[in-house]
């Protein structure tokens, strides 16, 4: 029994520093990701919004925009997931995390661009509001 119990808080502590790890790497890339998403929110702020084609520009924009900074930062997104990740587990793919986080960098500046976001955190406050208010539904008792 004792041998279980030490396996369970060895595979607890594991796995509360496999969390702690991917804490660090995602805030070590939003911080290296800053100057490219800045990058893209300058470029994409260039689009009229009224025109009927800004979607498809601003999809465009977020796509190809800033390339040499995009093109520089990989590098570094990489060093940083092999320097904190030291070593690497076998089932991270620094490539595929990095490339993630760059094409997560872009939908951001995109939605930011439509007001997607800014819709959905409404609906989302509107509901939490309305199930607030809803009265509460009491049993009906059974005679």
């Amino acid at each position: 029994m004792k041998s279980l119990s030490a396996a369970i808080l060895i595979g607890l502590s594991s796995t509360a520093l496999a969390q702690q790890e991917a804490i660090e790497v995602g805030k070590a890339m939003a911080e290296q990701l800053k100057p490219y998403t800045e990058c893209l929110k300058t470029e994409v702020a260039k689009i009229t919004k009224d025109s009927a084609s800004s979607r498809e520009q601003a999809q465009q924009i977020v796509q190809e925009a800033c390339a040499e900074l995009r093109d520089g930062l990989k590098p570094k997104l990489l060093e940083t997931i092999q320097r904190i990740l030291n070593p690497v587990p076998p089932s991270v793919n620094p490539d595929t995390v990095a490339d993630g986080a760059l094409r997560m960098a872009q939908v951001g500046v995109y939605y930011d661009f439509t007001g997607e976001v800014r819709a959905i955190h409404e609906r989302m406050k509107k509901r939490d509001e309305e199930r607030l208010t809803r009265p509460a539904i009491s049993p009906t008792p059974r005679q």
